[in-house]
Formats: C-alpha cells, structure tokens, sequence
C-alpha cells in the first residue's frame, strides 16, 4: 500500500506540474482524457455508475444515459486537473474562472459576525467553488473534507484548499471545530450528498428513492439559527462557471429531516439541469431505512455528525 501511495502521489505531483503550466482549454482536453481513462480502467466503479444513471433516469434513452455516464468522467477528470493547478493561481484568477453571483446576502452576515452555513455537493468543480466562495465572502471558510487515505496526497490538496485562507477540517474531527466557528459568527461549508450513517441520519427522497444523508448541516442551522445557503457550480461553454447562492427557506417549526429533505431537492433539481456534472460514480442508494423512524427534532448528537 506504501509502494501504491508513492506511485500515486509522483504521478499526481507530475500532473500539478504539468497543469500548473497549462492553459485553461489545455487543462479541460486533458481532464476529459483523464475522465475517459478512469471509466474504463475500474469496471467495478463504471458499473455503479451505470447502475444509478439508468436508476435516476428511467425515462431517457440509452443514448443519452451514455452520455450523462461519459459527461460525468470527463467533469471528474477535469476538476482534477483544474485543481491541481491550483498552486500556481492567483485570486484573480480564480475569481475569473469561478462567478459568483448572489453573494451579497452572505456577505452582510458576515460584516455582522453572523453564523453562516453552505451546501453544495460534487457538483462541477467544488473545490474551485470553495475558493472563489471565499474571495467573494471576503472571509475564510472552514470546509468539511473527508481526508485522503494518501497523507502525502492529503496534504497537498489541503494545501491547495487552504492557498487563499480557507480552513479545512477533517471530518472525522469537525465536531468541535465547527460548533465554535458558528458560534463566533463564522462560515462552514458542507459538500452533502455522500452516503451517511443508514441507522443514525435521516433519509430523504432522493431521484425517487430513500437515501441516507448528513443531517448535520439541518441540525447546525436550527442549533444555531444560521441560514443554510446553496450553491452549485455549472461549467459554461467558454470552459468557466457560474455559481449563483440562494438561501435555503427554513421556518421556525422545521425539523431537521424536513431541512435536509429540502437541500436535498434542490441538489436534485441542479442535477437534473446538469446531470453530466454530478458525480454519479458513488454507492450514493445502497441499504434500506431503519424500521424505527428518524427523529427529526433530534438535535443533541451533532458531534457525532460532524
């Protein structure tokens, strides 16, 4: 395993040297090379993919399943590329690559020392969506990852997450973090739509069928009366994106599962305009539902969510 992670974080530093030298339209052929090539090199992912695009989708010809499968590789080859370069950007240019519009709600929650929380998924590219988000905020965003099981290769993408003030928090060591960041008025960031834990977390409807899903960015914001804000990064023709942040609508008598049932329709709904952005490639529906049903008033074990 040593000897694989060695290889693997050479070839990547190969790749970030590479790119770093690249130009946009450059980075984006080769990513989607990338993309093809990981389609067929792991069968095993490639039919998971498959499984859920015709699952999702059972009404859209083969022909366009095929496409949203390949769409799909080619967006995750390209994000990695895009990412890689990272080291060798500016602020401008970040910002010119990622548009962000709508920011001005967020912004004036944080002038206030007001709690902010963000979703979004693996959607586009979401690690340039976390950058650019910071510049526009004019403020650091504590983003929850999931670490590498490379801890070379883990260090050099939490480098490049952290370039422009940024913070990334393990997940597996959030809970505390985030629930000070909220209380001092800051900013946490939350890419929701993995698989969670099937007998702790809720499960919403998710392309027709029920899927665990993170409740902690419900359970934070009722917590801590921050406002959840969505937002989705889509690739446009010219090779940049737009990312447009809306305001999730919570009332005062929501439960947490009715919140996250709510951010994850509106991931779903972002899927649907641009199914070849999301990454399909996850066991995103696997298990059944606990016979016993979800709280959705519980709010007392958020540490062990985060």
């Amino acid at each position: 395993m040593a000897a694989q992670h060695g290889v693997l974080y050479r070839l990547f530093t190969w790749l970030s040297a590479w790119s770093c030298s690249a130009t946009p339209e450059q980075r984006i052929a080769m990513g989607r090379r990338i993309g093809l090539v990981m389609m067929w090199v792991d069968p095993k992912r490639r039919s998971i993919t498959v499984e859920n695009v015709q699952a999702a989708f059972p009404g859209r010809s083969k022909q366009q399943q095929r496409e949203i499968i390949r769409g799909s590789y080619e967006n995750m080859g390209i994000t990695l590329v895009e990412m890689l370069a990272i080291p060798a950007m500016d602020q401008q240019h970040i910002l010119d690559r990622m548009i962000i519009t709508g920011a001005e709600p967020v912004r004036d929650r944080v002038r206030k020392g007001l709690p902010v929380i963000l979703v979004s998924g693996h959607f586009g590219n979401w690690e340039y969506l976390a950058l650019a988000s910071g510049l526009a905020l004019h403020h650091p965003i504590h983003m929850v990852v999931h670490p590498q099981s490379n801890a070379a290769l883990n260090d050099q993408l939490n480098a490049s997450r952290e370039k422009f003030g940024n913070v990334a928090v393990s997940f597996h060591q959030a809970a505390r973090t985030i629930v000070q960041v909220l209380k001092d008025g800051g900013v946490i960031a939350f890419l929701a739509d993995q698989h969670a834990r099937p007998e702790h977390d809720p499960w919403p409807m998710f392309f027709g069928r029920r899927t665990p899903t993170y409740e902690a960015p419900a359970v934070l914001a009722l917590r801590f009366n921050a406002p959840i804000y969505y937002t989705f990064a889509v690739r446009q023709p010219d090779g940049r994106y737009h990312a447009h942040i809306e305001e999730l609508p919570i009332t005062a008598t929501d439960t947490a599962e009715e919140v996250t049932q709510r951010h994850v329709h509106v991931l779903e709904q972002a899927i649907e305009r641009h199914p070849q952005l999301w990454s399909w490639q996850h066991r995103r529906w696997r298990g059944q539902p606990p016979t016993q049903a979800h709280d959705g008033n519980r709010h007392a074990h958020t540490e062990e969510h985060s």
